[in-house]
């Protein structure tokens, strides 16, 4: 354990991993891509102790990558993340503009979403016997939400004329969600309770039983939000309690936001709107739902009797003819 230990350190004081950190950081890439990039430029360093790591051949990078998965059996998606790491840092980073980047094909393997019908969500959102996890996998699912997104909504985000929610979403991009009054009236009355003035959803603190105050109080007077970990373990009860788990294996929170995504679609939402209220860089992320939809070939078919060009009779047509 000591010899790996003092490696690792040898290889971070190493200039070129100096300098590609730094790199990186400039990009603008967040701190877990980040770290993720290093980590496989220190598995790279590893694997070829006696050779340094910037001075190393294309076929070297590519034998490597054949290690990680014919050796170690990587998943495609991680072995993805290894060729991104060691592109950035030969093609961008170091100007090497080698022909393997081009030969490389990696399939992913994209499992379609797991949701659940409308009724489901229903009785689900009903298993919820705190009025406050009940309010925020209200949110969740009716704004199409990740986790952290609907935890961090302060009520300033909330705009009451236009029916909006203010997302700050992944790596800080911003979008606006609508919201149906009825979600506004029930979210207005749940921030009227507690009135914190940072937080729409907030957390109740480590030592608010032992404090005197009431739920509400508590609410009010913390400086953070819901945690993650709470909201994450009141679903797990929830599922329990509502008998999904029988039939669904796998719902967790972020079943809300497909189910959201999939009922939209099946409601004749576009795909272009709904792709913008989930907060997605390309359509590609979102086309994914529509093989989730219950748009049945009937309506399809039906559908086919609404288009426009065959109103003419055939008998005037033939007598223009």
């Amino acid at each position: 354990m000591k010899d790996t230990k003092k490696k690792t350190n040898v290889i971070t004081s190493q200039q070129w991993y100096t300098d590609f950190g730094r790199f990186v950081q400039l990009k603008g890439l967040l701190p877990r891509s980040q770290e993720v990039y290093l980590n496989w430029m220190r598995q790279l360093d590893r694997h070829y102790p006696r050779r340094p790591t910037p001075e190393l051949r294309p076929e070297e990078v590519l034998d490597f990558l054949y290690h990680l998965q014919v050796d170690r059996k990587l998943k495609s998606s991680t072995l993805n993340q290894a060729v991104c790491a060691l592109r950035n840092f030969y093609r961008d980073h170091l100007g090497h503009d080698w022909d393997i980047w081009k030969k490389i094909r990696i399939r992913r393997e994209e499992p379609l979403p797991h949701v659940l019908s409308r009724e489901e969500v229903a009785t689900l959102l009903g298993t919820f016997r705190q009025g406050r996890f009940r309010a925020v996998f209200t949110t969740i699912y009716h704004c199409g939400l990740r986790l952290g997104e609907a935890t961090h909504i302060a009520p300033r985000d909330i705009d009451g004329k236009r029916l909006v929610i203010r997302i700050r979403g992944k790596g800080g991009k911003p979008r606006e969600v609508p919201i149906t009054p009825a979600l506004y009236e029930r979210l207005r009355g749940f921030w009227a309770a507690h009135r914190n003035p940072a937080w729409l959803f907030p957390g109740l603190g480590r030592t608010w039983k032992s404090s005197q105050m009431t739920k509400a109080e508590a609410l009010g007077a913390c400086p953070n939000p819901m945690s993650n970990a709470s909201v994450q373990a009141a679903m797990k009860v929830a599922i329990a309690e509502s008998g999904l788990r029988r039939t669904h294996e796998k719902i967790c929170t972020h079943t809300l936001r497909h189910s959201y995504a999939t009922h939209l679609l099946d409601a004749g939402a576009s795909v272009r709107q709904v792709s913008a209220y989930l907060g997605h860089s390309s359509l590609k992320q979102t086309m994914v739902y529509l093989h989730l939809t219950e748009i049945s070939e009937a309506k399809a078919r039906q559908a086919l009797h609404t288009l426009p060009g065959l109103t003419t009779p055939a008998s005037s047509a033939t007598r223009r003819r």
